[in-house]
C-alpha cells in the first residue's frame, strides 16, 4: 500500500501557513494605512473647525449698529447696539468662544494621535473622546438654532417697527446689515458643527477597527 510522503505533506503545510501570514500582514498594513488616513482627516477637520469658530467669533464681536436712543427725548441722541444687548446673541458668542477653546485644546491630541497612532490613545479613551465630541457638537448645534431663530424674528419685528416710524431709512438698512452679519456668524458655527459631525463619524469608524 502506498502512503503519501510525509516530507511532501510537511512542505505543503508550510506553504499554506506562509500564505496566511502574507494575507494577514497585508491586511494589517491596510488597516494601519486606513487608520492613519482617518487620523489625518480628523486633524484637518479640527483645524477647519477652529478657523470657522474664530471667524464667527470675530464677526459677532465686531457687529454693531447705531440707532436712535429710545430712552432719550432728543432725536439726535443715538446708542450703539451689539451682541451684548441680546441674550440669544450672548449665547451665540459664548458658543463661539467655547468652540475655539475646545478645538484649540483638541488639536495637540489630534496631532499626536496622527503621529503615534494606536499607541497614543487606547480604545476606552478613544470612546470617551468621541462622547465628548458628541456633547460639544450638541452644544454648538444649540448655538446655531439660537442664532438663526432670534435673527429671523428680529428682522421681521424690528424692521417693521422702524419702517412704521421712519419708512425706508438708513437706520433700517443698518439694522438689516447688522442682522445679516449675525446670520453669517451663525452660518460659520453651522459649518463647524457639520465638520464636528464628520469628525465623530470618522472617529467611530476608526474605533470599530481598533
Amino acid at each position: 500500500m502506498h502512503y503519501p510522503c510525509p516530507r511532501h505533506h510537511h512542505h505543503k503545510f508550510h506553504t499554506h501557513s506562509g500564505g496566511r501570514c502574507n494575507i494577514s500582514s497585508r491586511g494589517s498594513r491596510e488597516m494601519a494605512s486606513s487608520s492613519k488616513a482617518g487620523s489625518i482627516t480628523v486633524l484637518i477637520l479640527r483645524v477647519f473647525v477652529f478657523l470657522f469658530f474664530l471667524v464667527s467669533l470675530v464677526i459677532i464681536a465686531t457687529d454693531t449698529v447705531t440707532v436712535p436712543d429710545p430712552y432719550s427725548d432728543s432725536e439726535s441722541e443715538t446708542t450703539t447696539l451689539g451682541f451684548k444687548d441680546v441674550i440669544a446673541y450672548r449665547y451665540v458668542f459664548s458658543v463661539a468662544v467655547i468652540g475655539c477653546v475646545y478645538t484649540l485644546l483638541q488639536l495637540p491630541f489630534a496631532a499626536l494621535n496622527t503621529i503615534r497612532g494606536k499607541k497614543f490613545i487606547g480604545r476606552n479613551t478613544f470612546t470617551l473622546y468621541i462622547f465628548i465630541d458628541l456633547v460639544f457638537s450638541l452644544l454648538f448645534a444649540s448655538g446655531v438654532g439660537a442664532g438663526f431663530g432670534i435673527t429671523v424674528d428680529l428682522k421681521r419685528q424690528l424692521d417693521k417697527a422702524f419702517r412704521r416710524a421712519d419708512g425706508e431709512s438708513s437706520v433700517t438698512d443698518d439694522i438689516d446689515k447688522a442682522l445679516d452679519l449675525v446670520h453669517v456668524s451663525t452660518g460659520f458655527i453651522l459649518v463647524a458643527t457639520v465638520c464636528m459631525a464628520f469628525i465623530i463619524l470618522t472617529s467611530t469608524f476608526a474605533l470599530a477597527k481598533k
